[in-house]
């Protein structure tokens, strides 16, 4: 059943120039898709409170300030209403603690962020096709 709105991704990331990459990189791959951008958890959760329509899927960095991606993490799935949006967890971290945390905390995914636009392309080409977000 194709979609009656374009698919819409949250980007939630304190570094604007991976929010800009990001948001290029998903906006290549699928041009009708929406894409926010948020510092961190303390502006997605009031975002999404007051969003009329939830998003086909979040990207969450774990490293920021006030509210990091854990803690982001921990709100989101205690709200019943979020329980099953899509979150990806997309980190400059390689360590399995993280990755454990975050899956045990509700994540969908756990990727750590490529070291360059192509694989970044190629990462979110699979997500794309994973989420179907055309």
């Amino acid at each position: 059943m194709p979609r009656t709105n374009p698919p819409q991704i949250w980007i939630v990331d304190d570094d604007e120039d991976d929010q800009y990459l990001f948001a290029g990189a998903f906006k290549s791959l699928s041009p009708s898709l929406r894409v926010q951008l948020f510092n961190d958890g303390e502006d997605l959760l009031p975002a999404l409170a007051q969003s009329t329509r939830l998003p086909d899927l979040i990207i969450l960095d774990l490293n920021m300030p006030r509210v990091n991606g854990f803690e982001a993490l921990k709100l989101l799935r205690a709200e019943p209403s979020y329980q099953r949006l899509p979150v990806i967890v997309l980190t400059t971290s390689d360590q399995l603690e993280d990755q454990t945390k975050a899956l045990a905390l509700g994540a969908d995914g756990f990727l750590t962020k490529p070291p360059s636009f192509d694989k970044i392309l190629i990462l979110f080409e699979q997500l794309v096709q994973q989420w179907q977000l055309v």
